[in-house]
């Protein structure tokens, strides 16, 4: 339990490098594009950083590197998709403020992506 407890603050971690990166890059271009565009381009930008760190650092893991960069991908690809989906559901129908939009996904698809990258792309 200790070890899945220490794997998810690392995670957190990296979650957190990455989401300070993509916000950044999010309030640079929400004004200039929209928020959807604009949290499209960081969320994407920034997973290359994450799938290193991730694989070392959290995970540890030495398997296929091919192959654990293919299903890391599928699972951001989804995660990315699910991140959109939120932003523009979020910016479009409601009336909260699009600067924490990226806050408020977070609450979603910090657990879906550490569990689909524990179970499934570093086992």
């Amino acid at each position: 339990m200790f070890s899945l407890i220490k794997q998810f603050f690392k995670f957190g971690i990296v979650g957190f490098i990455n989401t300070v990166l993509t916000f950044l890059i999010y309030t640079f271009l929400w004004k200039l594009t929209s928020p959807t565009i604009a949290m499209a381009i960081g969320y994407g930008l920034t997973t290359l950083l994450g799938l290193t760190i991730n694989k070392k650092w959290v995970f540890k893991t030495s398997g296929n590197v091919t192959k654990t960069a293919i299903k890391y991908y599928l699972t951001y690809i989804f995660t990315w998709c699910l991140t959109v989906l939120l932003t523009y559901l979020l910016s479009v129908h409601t009336s909260i403020n699009a600067e924490i939009i990226p806050i408020l996904t977070l609450v979603v698809t910090v657990p879906v992506n550490f569990i689909l990258s524990k179970l499934w792309v570093f086992k």
